[in-house]
């Protein structure tokens, strides 16, 4: 799509909406795993808790490996707009046994000290055994997630972003199929969702390779060429994906730090977290990696056509998007959450009912901020500073986290306020940092091209 021309407003809605239907379709099979245990498990609140009381520790493993795309995608765009399809296809081989090299790494990583962190994050006795057994399985399907992500930046690179869509609503439905029947025929409650959700795992993995192996451009998957790595284009794709990576992980280890405080307060506080966080939660920051991605291509256009005045104006709608759309959304999932709470979990408790309260005020009705941030952050790479906005969301939102978490939160009243008021100041912090830099950035346009402004 050439962003360069036609309505501004228009041009952003065509491009921004198939990325957030992908990215909200991906939010919402997850998001089912929750609501089906919480409404037919016998103990809907301790099996909720149980999968959220894992998440952190799975997302510390899979978001690194996930952040090392952005090398996939780098390098195939880079080798198709060259031309060079010889290695386009060595990209694609090299980097789906990259994939399933970081799979099976994480997969003896989790085995071997799933326990020990387990404990080091508190999570309740309670819900310790169902937690860890959920958490057990997942990893089985780790090597399969890591490998399909990798083969739709494949795919996304080449220009056939809908075939991914397609994959993962096919695997989607299959998950939210084997969840009804595990769960509520066979009472198999979070093994059940564990199980259901590792063979969408693997169905997509089949599929992805399917589509790679049948295709007849350069970007083809031969088995005979699986392990035929070339470790030039391998370290290009770890030098351009680290940044992602590495962002990813500080990202992870903060939450990681927030969900240890979070579970000194009981599985009613892990529940609460689950649910907003796999519910609208999750809506908000699909639409909001949306305009990332759409921020990001649009003013990478522009600023290749030294179009400020178009760089200016695209900022302006993404950023009213984001406010409409932030706003709208967080405070309807607020002022709504006694209706849609307990439709998620049969019977929630009040200590539930209090604490989804505090999350749901904290962290959905200041999702704009994080919608802004993602604008703004977008924005800045598509002028060229890949770096920066790492940089200033490591600092802003990750390390501004721990020092939150850590020597804030245990000086000041130990309160659940305090605890998740961390959210949206980080997402404050982080935007006036990130509009400061944005601003000078902009500011540089006339005197040369921001694609040339490589910092």
């Amino acid at each position: 799509m050439d962003l360069t021309q036609g309505v501004i407003p228009i041009q952003i809605i065509k491009f921004m909406t198939p990325l957030a239907i992908t990215f909200i379709t991906q939010i919402l099979f997850h998001a089912a795993d929750v609501i089906v245990v919480g409404r037919f498990a016998k103990n809907a609140e301790h099996a909720v808790a149980a999968i959220g009381g894992s998440a952190p520790v799975t997302s510390i493993l899979v978001t690194v490996f996930l952040g090392m795309g952005a090398g996939v995608s780098a390098m195939v765009s880079r080798f198709m707009g060259a031309r060079d399809f010889k290695n386009v296809n060595r990209t694609v081989h090299s980097s789906l046994i990259l994939g399933l090299v970081c799979g099976l790494f994480m997969l003896a990583a989790g085995y071997l000290f799933g326990r020990d962190i387990f404990r080091l994050l508190r999570v309740p006795e309670a819900i310790m055994e169902d937690a860890l057994a959920y958490f057990r399985v997942i990893l089985c399907g780790l090597p399969a997630v890591v490998v399909y992500a990798f083969g739709c930046c494949v795919l996304r690179s080449v220009g056939k972003p809908n075939l991914p869509m397609v994959i993962l609503s096919a695997s989607g439905i299959v998950n939210v199929v084997l969840n009804i029947i595990l769960v509520a025929c066979f009472d198999m409650e979070v093994l059940g969702v564990a199980y259901a959700t590792i063979t969408a795992q693997f169905l997509s993995l089949v599929l992805i390779i399917g589509a790679l192996y049948r295709s007849h451009g350069a970007y083809r998957f031969f088995f005979g060429k699986l392990f035929r790595i070339d470790f030039a284009i391998l370290g290009k794709v770890c030098y351009n994906g680290f940044p992602a990576g590495l962002q990813n992980g500080c990202f992870a280890i903060s939450n990681i730090l927030v969900a240890h405080a979070n579970n000194d307060f009981g599985p009613g506080a892990i529940a609460a977290t689950t649910i907003v966080g796999f519910s609208v939660g999750g809506l908000i920051n699909s639409i909001a990696n949306a305009q990332h991605q759409t921020a990001i291509t649009f003013t990478g256009q522009n600023a290749g056509a030294r179009n400020k005045e178009r760089i200016l104006k695209g900022l302006f709608w993404n950023i009213g998007f984001a406010l409409l759309i932030g706003l709208s959304l967080g405070g309807l999932a607020r002022f709504t959450l006694s209706i849609w709470l307990p439709w998620c979990v049969n019977d929630p408790s009040r200590e539930l009912l209090e604490f989804a309260n505090i999350r749901a005020t904290l962290q959905l009705l200041p999702g704009f901020l994080f919608m802004i941030l993602d604008v703004l952050s977008g924005t800045l790479r598509g002028l060229g500073y890949s770096v920066l906005p790492t940089a200033i969301s490591i600092f802003g939102i990750c390390l501004f986290r721990v020092f939150w978490v850590v020597c804030l939160f245990p000086f000041l009243s130990r309160n659940y306020w305090i605890l998740i008021m961390n959210f949206p100041a980080s997402y404050l912090l982080t935007s006036i940092i990130l509009g400061i830099t944005l601003w000078m950035a902009l500011r540089k346009i006339p005197h040369s091209a921001g694609a040339e402004q490589s910092k």
